[in-house]
């Protein structure tokens, strides 16, 4: 089996010959080519070079088009700040408070800062490896949509303290997303992730996250075309895992390191991939055995119940993580294929 076969397998419950694997390797890719995260997130050719050389180095089961949200930031009016070997953020949101969010003219993907170059390395990498592995594209949720735009800080506290003006911004920003989506898919992606921090429980609590985004998300995923796969950006995702099963397109759930795997397919039921679930800290220093342990381990939970995809469980894997851990993450899929009898 491809790459591609392999997952569009695990997605539907059938047989594979080992369990797909696969981690965010943006920045990382780019430390293989000897480029900055600068020029990597700036520029389309640099950024398909990076991820060339993740398939040349490590031949992972999917791979993600550009992850850099201060790019949609930016396209708002932010400012971004550059670092040595990590992904970029916003230095400073285009608005300072939600009342002034409404004055902003929502993004074109096709035209606003760095957005088109995120498109054009896109439709690159969906030609490059067109029926052998699956890309995928990364977009914030209707939820933390309007922080990229004025800030995590004060976001939070219209949620908490204006839930009527935080429900009134999420439904003026959601057309952005829509409209990334539709381009992204156009470009020619196998599906999207979209990722919903207050979906975990460090951010909001299950009831809030039930009534203020939960609905947000179906009319979001409603408007999309599958597969979608939700993904938390760190934390705990376990407490509102019950209340996803049911959102349209919904192919998949991403799982924190610290949510058990085991609670997770019993409340996810047994039509969703799940995903997970790493802890990305475990990559930073030298690990191998480490991780091939906790590979192992994830494996032997999650996957006799099917469906499942064996990755790190936050955003990009450290710049300064040796290629050997990788190894080991990917190594454990073939020995647990073994140990297990095949597919």
């Amino acid at each position: 089996m491809n790459s591609l076969e392999r997952l569009l397998a695990t997605i539907n419950g059938q047989s594979v010959d080992r369990v797909p694997v696969f981690a965010v390797l943006g920045t990382w890719g780019a430390r293989l080519i000897a480029a900055d995260p600068r020029r990597c997130y700036s520029d389309a050719d640099t950024y398909v070079a990076s991820q060339q050389a993740v398939v040349d180095a490590l031949d992972p089961d999917m791979i993600l088009s550009p992850f850099d949200f201060s790019a949609i930031g930016e396209a708002f009016g932010g400012e971004v700040v550059w670092f040595p070997n990590a992904v970029p953020n916003l230095r400073r949101p285009a608005v300072s408070s939600v009342q002034h969010l409404f004055d902003l003219t929502l993004p074109s993907p096709e035209k606003t800062a760095r957005l088109p170059l995120f498109l054009e390395a896109t439709k690159r990498l969906t030609g490059r490896f067109c029926g052998e592995k699956p890309v995928f594209a990364v977009l914030p949720g209707p939820g933390i949509l309007p922080a990229l735009a004025m800030g995590l800080e004060r976001w939070i506290e219209t949620l908490l303290t204006d839930p009527e003006t935080a429900d009134r911004a999420i439904r003026f920003t959601q057309p952005f997303i829509f409209s990334w989506a539709s381009a992204l898919q156009k470009a020619g992606v196998t599906g999207l992730v979209i990722t919903e921090p207050l979906a975990t429980s460090e951010m909001l609590p299950r009831t809030m996250f039930e009534s203020m985004i939960l609905p947000r998300l179906h009319d979001c995923f409603s408007q999309m075309e599958g597969p979608l796969v939700l993904h938390h950006t760190g934390g705990s995702i376990g407490h509102v895992l019950d209340l996803l099963p049911g959102l349209p397109h919904l192919a998949g759930v991403s799982v924190g390191c610290r949510d058990d795997l085991v609670k997770a397919r019993r409340s996810l039921g047994p039509d969703l991939l799940l995903l997970g679930n790493l802890d990305n800290i475990l990559f930073a220093g030298p690990a191998v055995a480490e991780i091939r342990a906790r590979s192992l381990e994830c494996l032997r939970t999650a996957a006799p119940a099917g469906r499942f995809i064996l990755c790190n469980s936050g955003g990009d894997i450290p710049w300064s993580c040796p290629q050997e851990n990788l190894q080991a993450m990917i190594d454990a899929t073939v020995d647990y294929a073994r140990e297990a009898g095949g597919g």
